[in-house]
């Protein structure tokens, strides 16, 4: 878990939505430290009501600039990476060669447009029609360092500094937090005067498990729990794992929606397909996953209803074979397989122990495999749809 030190200078709204962005779960982060340059202001309450060391530093206590940045730097020993919170200071270039490439800083307009501290007044000064916010790696100059992630807002008819700030700043609480995630997840590298945002290392955190065929499945969810990863899955094959004293989510429980019309509806819901398809390197994406309360699934296990073995009964009826026809499955099966950069989705139970041993030794399944899987994949529903076109066609 990476450390933060987060250095601010008045209100830290800022600062309060990445508190609750690691209370919520979504960054797997501590806040090591809170330090401002003001004694008596509101980001020291918010640090001091959850429980996080907080010290003020205060500017007018020290000769020179020299001496005040040492004393943050004491402060800051052994954080990994330094969030600018509404921190109102140009820091030295001693300073940020620190910690280069490891200070954020968000500012309320979409760099390089409008940079210093009244953004808002040259904005509607200069009749934008356009604003926003801007996450950046901070360098030696003024709002000038490399562009992470950046959220538009509207310039309204009428708008006054206020107005326009207080729009700016619902989208500085929703961008800071994916900014810091990507740098978490390793997936930020600066090259040149840009940030490249990559796939990182596709760590297998959360899998969702949903077989007919659960030949292996509860020793295979066992060992995924083993390393870590969180469980979530359907009806059948949830009570099968929760026997056996695995840690479960049933899908109801994560997207707040029971299982309906006989099972034939529980899975198709933006809270899993969202997990599943959304695109990590994609800043849009990942902003809609914020709004929209959306964690990703990083592994899709699942195998369909046994359609060509109910076919095979004697006497089997139009009627049971219909409802042996998988909608759900298949839909998460491709998409996962769709989204193979990100995501690892297994149909075959022969290959549980080979990904079991991947996650256990790295934690993720390297690109190669997750492609062969998605082939595998798309292999399968083909293979189940022709089936079903076969039988409809003769019957």
């Amino acid at each position: 878990m990476i450390k933060l030190g987060v250095l601010c200078s008045g209100r830290g709204s800022n600062l309060q939505s990445i508190i609750d962005a690691i209370h919520q779960g979504f960054l797997a982060a501590q806040i090591s430290i809170v330090l401002t340059d003001k004694p008596n202001v509101r980001a020291l309450e918010r640090a001091e009501e959850v429980g996080i060391k907080n010290i003020c530093v205060d500017r007018k206590n020290f000769s020179d600039r020299a001496d005040f940045e040492a004393e943050l730097l004491k402060h800051l020993k052994g954080v990994d990476l330094v969030i600018l919170a509404g921190f109102m200071r140009i820091l030295s270039g001693d300073f940020v060669k620190r910690f280069e490439g490891r200070i954020m800083n968000i500012h309320p307009s979409l760099l390089p447009a409008f940079p210093g501290a009244h953004a808002h007044r040259d904005v509607l000064a200069y009749g934008a029609k356009v604003s926003g916010c801007t996450v950046h790696f901070v360098d030696e100059g003024t709002d000038s360092g490399p562009i992470i992630l950046q959220a538009a807002v509207e310039v309204k008819e009428g708008d006054t500094e206020e107005s326009l700030a207080a729009r700016v700043l619902e989208q500085e609480h929703k961008l800071y937090p994916l900014a810091i995630k990507l740098f978490i997840d390793g997936r930020l590298k600066i090259v040149g005067r840009k940030v490249q945002i990559g796939g990182g290392k596709m760590k297998i955190k959360r899998a969702l498990i949903s077989v007919s065929n659960k030949l292996d499945v509860v020793e295979f969810a066992r060992k995924l729990s083993r390393c870590g990863v969180e469980i979530i899955s359907t009806g059948g094959t949830g009570k099968a794992i929760r026997a056996a004293g695995i840690p479960v989510t049933y899908v109801s429980d994560l997207t707040g929606f029971p299982e309906i019309m006989n099972g034939r509806v529980k899975t198709l819901n933006p809270k899993i397909h969202g997990g599943i398809l959304a695109v990590r390197d994609n800043p849009e994406h990942l902003k809609q996953m914020a709004e929209n309360g959306i964690e990703p699934i990083d592994l899709v296990v699942v195998n369909l209803y046994p359609f060509k073995r109910t076919i095979r009964k004697p006497n089997v009826t139009l009627e049971d074979a219909i409802e042996n026809i998988d909608i759900g499955g298949p839909a998460m099966i491709r998409a996962a397989a769709k989204n193979f950069k990100f995501v690892t989705v297994v149909t075959n139970p022969d290959r549980y122990e080979e990904i079991a041993k991947l996650i256990a030794d790295k934690g993720e399944i390297p690109f190669d495999v997750r492609k062969s899987l998605a082939a595998e994949a798309f292999a399968h529903t083909a293979d189940y749809d022709s089936a079903i076109t076969n039988y409809l066609s003769e019957i």
